[in-house]
């Protein structure tokens, strides 16, 4: 995967995390990138894992910048297939959002489905990159 600079990849997160982007917004920028728009918000997405699973973000803030991300997800996911990881990244949080059956209140949701699968999803990733970041 293609890294793009720090300066844009804060300006899209923030960007994300205060509101929705749309597929012709993501489009646009990964254009400017050189990136496929599927690069993108997979680029996007993993980075908004590692921040979570490492304790660099919390779960809302990861949850927000998921949700800003959706919309472009699934809309590219209707022009070609669905971008992955960044969909089972944005599943991952949505399963932290709410009690599943049979849920005690602890651990919270998003300690016990949304950080087990985003470590796993992030140790595939790495370990498909021969790269170490947990």
């Amino acid at each position: 995967m293609t890294p793009i600079s720090s300066a844009d990849l804060e300006a899209l997160l923030n960007e994300a995390q205060h509101q929705s982007l749309s597929l012709g917004e993501i489009s646009a920028r990964s254009q400017r990138l050189a990136l496929t728009p599927a690069d993108l918000l997979n680029t996007l997405s993993i980075e908004v894992a590692r921040r979570f699973v490492l304790n660099e973000i919390s779960y809302d803030i990861g949850d927000a910048i998921m949700n800003g991300l959706m919309t472009a997800i699934i809309d590219l996911s209707l022009e070609t297939q669905m971008p992955q990881p960044a969909f089972d990244i944005y599943r991952a949080f949505d399963d932290g959002e709410h009690l599943h059956r049979g849920d005690m209140n602890q651990p919270l949701p998003c300690e016990r489905y949304t950080r087990s699968q985003l470590l796993g999803i992030v140790r595939e990733f790495c370990a498909g990159l021969n790269k170490t970041v947990l």
